[in-house]
């Protein structure tokens, strides 16, 4: 049984108020595949701590520091959309683990998608090969999309879902850095601790997946983290984190994985050539 608490945020200059499902972290023990050692990187004004994992795809520790003496480590993977292809996978009612899903899917990396009901059906829009599912969040929020105009993040809060054609979509929410970098309001919740899953684009084009597989921290400590961070984002949204929260990474003998604690009806799968 999946265990929730009730997430509460506040939306629009209204203040409409919508109250989610959220998973929420329990003691229970994470089977964790820890990062291999990599060969030294080339170094380049711009590359920083990242190492090259697979074209297109490259991971770091960040930490992400806020208050006076606090920070937790967060593992960041960047993708090229030119060299790298996405998916949004769904099992609407029958979730796997992410283990399952590594195994069925063999991408390069694999992460949870956004936030589902106690039936295991996504909340908010859903669009992949198989076609669309859910309805689209209105006011709030943000979306990952894959379109014919390229690969990109969202805010439907500054750009609303209008129907346009999607090849890959998955929404989730709350919006935490908004479009040009700049900090989304806050909300009820977000001073909550948990693990937490991020979905973002830095200002170079490139999609950035965040995880704290490890530690707990809030959405609001978050937000400074990730703006006071070098990961140079232009904007980001949470997808669903607690229990769920899981990354995978696999690229030929490279293996480090952080397993969520239940299973997932929908992840998004990168996969390089």
């Amino acid at each position: 049984m999946i265990r929730h608490r009730i997430l509460t945020l506040g939306i629009g200059a209204a203040g409409a108020v919508l109250s989610l499902l959220s998973c929420t972290l329990s003691r229970s023990a994470v089977d964790v595949v820890l990062p291999q050692p990599l060969p030294a990187a080339t170094a380049t004004p711009d590359s920083g701590d990242w190492r090259a994992v697979a074209p297109g795809v490259e991971r770091r520790d960040v930490r992400l520091k806020f208050g006076r003496s606090f920070d937790v480590t967060a593992v960041a993977v960047r993708l090229d959309p030119a060299l790298v292809r996405f998916e949004v996978h769904y099992s609407p009612g029958a979730p796997y683990s992410l283990n399952e899903w590594q195994t069925m899917l063999q991408p390069v990396v694999v992460v949870n998608g956004g936030f589902f009901d106690e039936s295991d059906r996504v909340l908010g829009l859903l669009v992949n090969s198989q076609g669309a599912f859910g309805q689209s969040f209105s006011g709030f929020g943000g979306m990952f999309q894959v379109a014919a105009g390229g690969v990109r993040v969202r805010s439907l809060v500054s750009e609303p879902y209008q129907g346009e054609p999607l090849q890959q979509a998955i929404q989730s929410f709350p919006m935490l850095i908004e479009s040009g970098g700049v900090l989304a309001p806050q909300g009820d919740g977000f001073e909550v601790p948990s693990r937490r899953s991020v979905v973002g684009q830095d200002r170079a084009g490139r999609i950035i997946l965040i995880v704290v597989p490890l530690g707990m921290i809030s959405l609001a400590d978050l937000q400074h983290g990730l703006l006071n961070s070098d990961l140079d984002l232009a904007i980001a949204v949470a997808l669903d984190g607690g229990r769920s929260t899981g990354l995978a990474i696999a690229a030929g003998a490279y293996r480090e994985t952080y397993p969520a604690l239940d299973q997932l009806p929908s992840v998004i799968a990168v996969f390089s050539p």
